[in-house]
């Protein structure tokens, strides 16, 4: 049925508060921000800070960084926020250029925000006024003091997985999957059976394009049966299946599909299982089956995504038919 392996290869395709500080009194000298000129030098001392660099990048010839220099650095509230939360660095671009190619600077003013081990936490270009800069900073705080309460109680706690597995989480999400697996990693030399944080770090193998590494926890997840992996048992087949798919093991991923869409009817994402599975089918050649699984994804999901997917298909073979 070269009409289902074609619409469902396109459309699984395209699927897819900080208050303020007072003001400063009247008359008193005007407030600077301490920018340092040393990048080597500003790291070093982010790193014994903990607190994040804050680079501007300009230039002498750059009018907005002039503008920016004036109406948003000189603005009060903002001076007291960089100085109280980052490491504030200046740049000039054609002075330090091996320094503004690592960073991939390609217009001024750029902004850059890192943490102390370089990782990029956030980056602005272009002019931006006084308190839209304001808004942008805080949440890069508030992003950063979530991270550091979610270590806090990981570290303080090491025998609760759901702080540790929230903090490697936190992490991920922040940009830096390297850390996070470290973090799982760690969890799981203090927990070797615990399939849990094998999900986790096979998750993010995955998402790291690591896909032979992952596509193994997820089998020894599955390889340890339903009774000892429990939830994280369920979790693993999905993420396996399209692994297999991706790698054109259709059998693999009829396997693992069929298994999983025979747990029951509690299980989640039941729509999207029968859906891969009917892809899986059509390529196989076996059409009927293949139907019959799309008709059980529009039982099951008339309203949403998947339904629509294939009650889209099975109007297009009707029409070829």
């Amino acid at each position: 049925m070269k009409t289902i392996t074609f619409a469902l290869t396109f459309l699984a395709a395209v699927a897819g508060a900080f208050a303020q500080e007072e003001p400063a009194k009247t008359g008193a000298k005007k407030k600077v921000i301490n920018w340092r000129e040393d990048y080597a030098g500003a790291l070093q001392e982010a790193a014994g800070s903990s607190r994040p660099l804050l680079i501007d990048f300009e230039a002498d010839w750059c009018g907005w960084c002039k503008k920016l220099d004036r109406e948003t650095f000189g603005n009060g509230d903002v001076i007291r926020l960089v100085e109280q939360f980052f490491i504030p660095v200046r740049i000039d671009t054609d002075r330090e250029p091996k320094l503004s190619a690592k960073f991939e600077v390609r217009g001024l003013p750029t902004i850059l925000l890192l943490g102390p081990n370089e990782k990029e936490l956030q980056r602005l270009s272009g002019f931006r006024p006084a308190d839209k800069f304001l808004s942008e900073l805080r949440q890069t705080i508030k992003t950063a003091a979530s991270l550091d309460e979610l270590k806090k109680a990981a570290e303080k706690s090491p025998s609760d997985l759901g702080a540790v597995r929230a903090w490697a989480r936190a992490v991920f999400a922040s940009g830096d999957g390297v850390e996070a697996e470290k973090i799982l990693a760690g969890a799981l030399d203090r927990n070797p059976l615990e399939s849990s944080l094998l999900l986790d770090i096979a998750d993010l193998k995955k998402a790291a394009g690591n896909t032979d590494e992952a596509r193994k926890l997820y089998e020894r997840i599955l390889a340890s049966g339903e009774a000892r992996a429990g939830e994280s048992y369920h979790k693993a087949h999905l993420p396996l299946a399209r692994l297999l798919l991706g790698k054109k093991d259709y059998q693999g991923a009829l396997k693992i599909l069929s298994a999983y869409t025979g747990l029951g009817k509690d299980i989640d994402n039941l729509a999207e299982a029968f859906f891969l599975r009917s892809y899986a089918y059509s390529v196989l050649d076996r059409d009927v089956e293949a139907l019959a699984d799309l008709r059980k994804v529009q039982d099951l999901d008339p309203d949403g995504d998947y339904g629509a997917r294939a009650a889209y298909i099975i109007d297009l073979v009707d029409r070829k038919e």
